[in-house]
């Protein structure tokens, strides 16, 4: 998940909460290292150097060619020990998409709070989930400040496909080109969008249309937009059973069976989809980038092929486990593909008229250069 977490330039206010993540902060500023020192490393993997010189040129495409801001973001470089950088706790009501914010200078409110340690974020969803909320608590993959810092790129970002690498830089850039205090709803869509929809121009400019790159950047966007249609779908179901009269209680016990009806149709869909040549290609891709960047410890056997499929056929988020508010506003709030598609082709593609577009639709948002501490 990509999560704002720019409260963190409120050091100076007393709590705990401010001095701790204040702390870590400070932490990721004084132990970054230049991009530059980090890929002269000997030891650095050849695979990763790679992905380091992908993040400049993606960085200078968006600031060039899409109008993203010019910021010293993404300059250096942080080891997070592979770790997670920062977890993020987010909680709604049970009975109705009602979302807990918390507030914060700058930001205004939001729907979530970010925790550099684990052990702190869990803590804080326990104590929501005694108040009776559906909680959840996972990492992000990155975060921005804002501008008030240079954010850096992340070693955990190094173990990302190429084209999700390159979606996650172009939202985080975007955060900082434009920005609607309280509005994370159309924060985090427009940036997932711009990240997806630069990701694909990148690699089709850039790579090519005969490239792998950009065929799989293709498909990326496909899984993306099937996943944001599915949330899409389980969330007008669920919100019409609690805008109902029912009891509480009585929208509690129908919801899980409402999304299991919905999540047995997906997964007939899936597996028609992993029937097709395009769809298994993509499942090798994903196989293959997993075993050369370890997260599988060993190459895949023949047989393990029709396994992994049948795992993938699952479906991830909104399509696992027992009905999570939380989870379902949180894949809703990251997606919203086709609404922000609709702006995109009214301009025919230009970046510019599209962001002018979204400023002039939301007035009050910081916009043009990446804002400037008072």
């Amino acid at each position: 998940m990509k999560a704002v977490v720019a409260a963190l330039l409120a050091l100076s206010l007393p709590g705990c909460w401010y001095l701790r993540q204040g702390a870590g902060q400070i932490d990721l500023l004084i132990h970054s290292r230049s991009l530059e020192e980090v890929a002269a490393d000997p030891l650095l993997p050849a695979h990763h150097r790679r992905k380091l010189l992908l993040i400049r040129e993606v960085k200078a495409f968006g600031e060039l060619r899409m109008g993203l801001a010019p910021s010293g973001n993404y300059t250096k470089f942080y080891d997070t020990g592979g770790e997670a950088v920062t977890w993020i706790v987010s909680a709604c009501a049970k009975d109705r998409f009602e979302s807990y914010t918390w507030s914060f200078p700058i930001v205004g409110a939001v729907p979530y709070k970010g925790y550099f340690d684990r052990a702190d974020a869990l803590a804080e969803a326990r104590a929501l989930e005694v108040e009776g909320y559906d909680v959840s608590v996972g990492p992000a993959a990155a975060y921005s400040t804002l501008g008030y810092f240079n954010d850096p790129v992340l070693s955990t970002m190094l173990s990302y496909p190429e084209e999700d690498l390159a979606a996650l830089i172009l939202h985080e850039l975007t955060h900082g080109t434009l920005y609607l205090p309280g509005g994370t709803e159309f924060n985090e869509g427009l940036a997932s969008f711009v990240g997806t929809q630069g990701a694909l121009e990148f690699f089709r400019l850039r790579r090519g249309e005969d490239s792998t790159s950009y065929a799989r950047a293709v498909r990326s966007l496909a899984r993306e937009e099937r996943r944001d249609a599915r949330a899409k779908e389980l969330y007008a179901k669920l919100d019409a059973l609690y805008r109902s009269e029912l009891s509480r209680e009585e929208k509690v016990r129908r919801r899980d069976g409402i999304a299991g009806e919905l999540r047995a149709g997906w997964k007939r869909e899936a597996e028609a989809l992993l029937r097709t040549a395009e769809e298994a290609r993509r499942v090798e891709d994903l196989l293959e980038e997993r075993v050369r960047r370890r997260a599988c410890p060993t190459a895949l056997r023949p047989g393990d092929l029709q396994t992994a499929l049948e795992r993938l056929a699952a479906l991830p988020g909104v399509a696992e486990g027992p009905v999570n508010n939380a989870a379902v506003l949180a894949q809703r709030r990251y997606g919203r593909y086709d609404e922000f598609r609709a702006r995109f082709e009214a301009v025919g593609g230009d970046w510019p008229a599209f962001f002018a577009s979204m400023r002039a639709t939301s007035p009050s948002a910081s916009a043009g250069s990446a804002p400037t501490p008072p």
